[in-house]
């Protein structure tokens, strides 16, 4: 079968693989729908994360089961379903203790970095990290079942209260989540975007939208009873020295997207005079069942899927997601949000 594969010149390259088999009683093969391209892979792209060599990427996916091992019970062929990334050896200490999002072989299990994942036509994993889609529900709500499933570990372990100002920095498809989620809870709801086609989207949701150069302290206060904000969420990864002047007392700043090559420098004194918390949350940990239950609830997640390409036609598909003039290399506005790529043809 052909796969988009991370290969050792660090380049994403659509080649042939062997097709996975089951090998476990407990193997399920999943015929790939289509993967939604996430923010970490476009990180991996531009160097800010790490992924092994020779893997096949991509984590975001939803496809139909066309073999299980002996021992499968929970899901049959023919069934639909959403495959969970964040996968755990459920050995370890921290996986005994129920915390699978700090396990001690965590690298090793994570689809597409660590772990060969959904960039391809088929996909062999355990029946424990599959979840069955509703009929009623169409497979591009689907896709977004597993980057929810991140939002709301990251927006519960925030805390967020009926009487809190928020600031999400950043609407791009995690930005957007965020601001779905907490729209639903919070008093009011503030992102961020330098980009048209984004912005316009971050407006059907949240109360303003700004951008970041226009977010001034005095703005700020003049939108929110002349107070900053209670909690920050970083969803672009390398924000949040930014953000700090616009925390209020006793506020969270939550960092979200994934740049290891953003460090931030903090000044102890601050933080405890101001009680300002920093709210590290892990990967999402066991809340896939829980993402699922509220999208069939969220039609409207099918509104941030803006494009569906062909598994092969990656390339032209991923450098629209980089923001960048692949000649001028001078900033240029994305007009997507999520784009899917899809293993069949027939049903780009």
């Amino acid at each position: 079968m052909k796969a988009l594969v991370w290969t050792p010149n660090d380049k994403l390259e659509y080649v042939e693989v062997d097709e996975p088999q089951i090998r476990k009683l407990n193997d399920v093969k999943v015929k790939i729908y289509g993967t939604g391209i996430c923010g970490t892979d476009l990180n991996v792209l531009k160097g800010k994360m790490n992924a092994t060599h020779n893997m096949i990427m991509g984590h975001e996916s939803v496809g139909e089961v066309v073999e299980i091992g002996e021992d499968v019970r929970d899901v049959r062929v023919g069934d639909r379903v959403v495959i969970d990334p964040t996968q755990f050896c459920g050995k370890c200490y921290y996986c005994r203790k129920g915390l699978t999002c700090y396990c001690e072989s965590f690298e090793d299990w994570q689809l597409g970095l660590g772990a060969h994942g959904t960039f391809a036509d088929y996909y062999v994993g355990e029946d424990r990290f599959m979840y069955k889609i509703p009929e009623s529900m169409e497979w591009e709500r689907a896709t977004l079942i597993e980057p929810l499933s991140c939002v709301l570990n990251v927006v519960e372990k925030a805390a967020i209260k009926p009487d809190d100002s928020v600031l999400v920095l950043g609407s791009g498809p995690i930005g957007l989540l965020v601001q779905m989620m907490v729209k639903k809870s919070a008093r009011l709801t503030v992102a961020t975007e330098i980009g048209k086609f984004r912005s316009e989207a971050a407006q059907h949701i949240s109360d303003y939208v700004y951008h970041p150069e226009t977010l001034t302290v005095e703005e700020v206060e003049r939108i929110n009873q002349g107070r900053k904000f209670d909690v920050i969420f970083d969803a672009i990864g390398n924000q949040l020295d930014w953000a700090y002047p616009l925390i209020e007392k006793g506020g969270r700043l939550v960092p979200m997207g994934f740049d290891d090559t953003y460090e931030m420098k903090i000044r102890p004194y601050q933080l405890l005079s101001n009680g300002v918390t920093i709210v590290g949350t892990g990967e999402a940990r066991q809340i896939m069942e829980t993402a699922l239950s509220c999208a069939i609830d969220l039609p409207q997640l099918s509104d941030l899927i803006t494009e569906k390409v062909e598994l092969e036609n990656f390339e032209q598909a991923v450098q629209n997601l980089m923001g960048i003039d692949p000649n001028s290399k001078e900033r240029k506005d994305i007009t997507a949000i999520k784009t899917i790529l899809v293993s069949d043809p027939k049903l780009v």
